[in-house]
C-alpha cells in the first residue's frame, strides 16, 4: 500500500494541540494560596517544640507567604538532607514530590492532602543535634591572637556577631546604632558603619576583598545553595581568629563542621582566577588538638566530623595564607545517637 505524503504544515496544529495539553496539565498541578494556607493552619495546630517545617520543591515558594512565625527552613538538597536540629519534620509537598524525596530513611508518622499540597510528618532519624555553634554564638568568646602569640579580645556584640576592631568607644558605637534612622541617612558620607568594620566583605577593589572582619551569623550562597552559618573569616598576616565555645558535648558526642568558601568567591567573580588562599581549621578541648584541616579554594559544602574526647570548652581556629577574598563560614554542631 502506498504511504501518504504527509505535509509539514499538519504538524503544526498537532504541536499546538500538544503544548496546551501540557500547559492546562502543569496548570491543574499548580496549588492555590488556599491549599498552601490551610496546610500550614494544619501544621500550627499540631506544632510541638523540636518540630521543623519546610516544603519541596524548593522553587515552589508561594506557600512561604505563610509560614509566618514557623520554624521553617529551605531543604536545598533532598537527597542530602540534614534534619538532626529537629526531632519532627512537617514536609509540605507538591508536583508530585513528598518526604519519599527525602533521603535519611525517616519514618513517616502522618500524611494529609490539602487541595494540590501533600503535607507528610517525618519522624527524624540518625544522631541529633544538641548543641549548635551559630544558636550560641552570642554566648562564645571570640579573640585574634598575632604572629608573637599576643590576644586581642573581640568583645563588642554587635547584634550578629562579635567585632575585634571599634574605631570609637563600645558606648558611643551603641548610641550611634541606636540613633534613628533619619540621624543614620544624615551621617552617610562621615560615618555609614557606625565605627564599625564594613559587614562582611571589607575594604577593597570594589569595595570587597579584604579587611578585619567579624565573627557573625550569616546567609551564605555556598555550594549554589544558602547555608546558615557562621562567618569565619581568616584574618590577615600570620594571625589566628579563634571562638571559644561551652558546647553542650556529652560523651559520644560527635563535633560536626560543615564548611565553605562562598561561591561569588571562588567561582562567581570578575577576577581572571580564583584569589582566595586554602585556610586551617583546628579543634581543640583543653591543650588536647582533636582535629586539624586545610580547606581548598574550591567551590562546595564540604563536611569534618571529630570525635569528642576530653573535658572543657571546645576551641575553634582558623586561619590561611591571605585574607584577600577568604570567606570562609562554618556551621558547627555537637551530635549525639537519638
Amino acid at each position: 500500500m502506498p504511504r501518504l505524503p504527509v505535509t509539514p504544515w499538519i504538524l503544526v496544529p498537532l504541536a499546538v494541540v500538544a503544548a496546551a495539553g501540557a500547559l492546562a496539565w502543569q496548570r491543574a498541578r499548580v496549588p492555590s494560596r488556599a491549599d498552601w494556607q490551610a496546610a500550614t493552619a494544619a501544621i500550627r495546630a499540631e506544632l510541638a517544640p523540636g518540630d521543623g517545617v519546610t516544603w519541596l520543591p524548593e522553587w515552589a515558594g508561594e506557600g512561604r507567604l505563610f509560614f509566618h512565625d514557623l520554624p521553617a527552613f529551605q531543604l536545598s538538597d533532598p537527597g542530602h538532607a540534614d534534619l538532626a536540629r529537629y526531632d519532627r519534620v512537617w514536609i509540605l509537598g507538591a508536583f508530585g514530590r513528598d518526604a519519599g524525596d527525602v533521603a535519611g530513611g525517616h519514618a513517616v508518622l502522618r500524611s494529609q492532602s490539602f487541595g494540590r499540597v501533600d503535607l507528610d510528618l517525618v519522624q527524624v532519624a540518625g544522631p541529633r543535634v544538641v548543641a549548635d555553634l551559630r544558636a550560641e554564638l552570642d554566648q562564645a568568646r571570640v579573640t585574634r591572637v598575632d604572629a608573637r602569640g599576643a590576644e586581642k579580645a573581640c568583645d563588642f556584640w554587635e547584634g550578629r556577631g562579635w567585632v575585634c576592631d571599634l574605631q570609637k568607644s563600645p558606648d558611643a558605637t551603641r548610641a550611634c546604632l541606636a540613633a534613628s534612622t533619619a540621624t543614620r541617612f544624615a551621617r552617610m558620607r562621615s560615618d555609614p558603619t557606625c565605627g564599625l568594620p564594613v559587614w562582611f566583605d571589607g575594604p577593597g577593589r570594589y569595595g570587597v576583598g579584604r579587611g578585619p572582619q567579624p565573627v557573625a551569623r550569616d546567609v551564605r550562597v555556598i555550594g549554589e545553595a544558602p547555608r546558615p552559618c557562621v562567618w569565619f573569616n581568616p584574618p590577615p598576616g600570620r594571625q589566628i581568629q579563634r571562638i571559644t565555645w561551652d558546647a553542650r558535648a556529652p560523651e559520644g558526642a560527635t563535633l560536626v563542621i560543615d564548611h565553605g568558601f562562598t561561591d561569588h568567591a571562588i567561582t562567581d567573580h570578575g577576577w581572571d582566577e580564583a584569589r582566595t588562599k586554602p585556610a586551617t581549621l583546628r579543634v581543640r578541648r583543653g591543650e588536647a588538638e582533636l582535629a586539624s584541616w586545610t580547606v581548598a579554594p574550591e567551590k562546595g559544602w564540604r563536611r569534618q566530623e571529630v570525635a569528642l574526647a576530653g573535658a572543657g570548652p571546645l576551641i575553634l581556629e582558623v586561619s590561611g595564607e591571605s585574607d584577600v577574598d577568604a570567606h570562609l563560614c562554618i556551621d558547627a554542631t555537637v551530635r549525639i545517637p537519638r
